[in-house]
């Protein structure tokens, strides 16, 4: 019995110092990827680029982010905010987070946010001129007035727009605008 609670001491003894080491070696290897500089700085890339789906998990590391945050922040985006943060220093990571929690905290990144969000609900509702009473509201939030609420009405109402949801119908209807000027 006291070899089995020597042995269990010890391998207790053990796991607590290797786990100590392990967490000491991720401590440092986090410290290392701050100071490095991201992908997207040192090529061109595109948001589905896998170099830069790379920047992404490494901010995720240290910055909660969801989906909304994700399509925001492409590479364009990082480009600007760090522009306008790292005035005379070296772009790393570590610059790069500061600057997104920056942003992050301002009304532009909430606004950015709400646009995606309100995107993405037109692009999950079907038009149906019989519900406009309600799917109106989504467009009272870009700002439309009642005029453009009426116009825009008659122009779903159209058979030929009957298979699209909203997210496709306000973009053929701002196609159609332009055009009329």
């Amino acid at each position: 019995m006291k070899k089995y609670r020597f042995i269990t001491g010890l391998m207790a003894i053990l796991l607590f110092i290797l786990s100590t080491f392990v967490y000491a070696q991720e401590g440092v290897s986090s410290r290392e990827l701050l100071k490095k500089q991201p992908n997207f700085l040192t090529t061109h890339l595109k948001a589905s680029d896998t170099l830069f789906l790379k920047d992404i998990a490494v901010l995720k590391n240290f910055i909660v982010m969801d989906s909304v945050d994700v399509e925001i922040l492409k590479p364009q985006i990082l480009y600007t905010l760090l522009n306008e943060n790292t005035i005379d220093t070296t772009a790393t990571y570590k610059t790069l987070i500061d600057a997104i929690l920056t942003f992050k905290q301002g009304i532009g990144y909430l606004e950015f946010r709400k646009g995606i969000i309100l995107y993405k609900q037109m692009a999950i509702v079907k038009v149906n001129p019989k519900n406009w009473e309600n799917d109106q509201i989504l467009f009272k939030r870009l700002g439309f007035t009642e005029a453009d609420l009426e116009d825009f009405l008659l122009f779903i109402s159209k058979q030929e727009n009957k298979d699209l949801n909203y997210k496709e119908a306000y973009l053929a209807y701002m196609k159609e605008i332009d055009r009329l000027q």
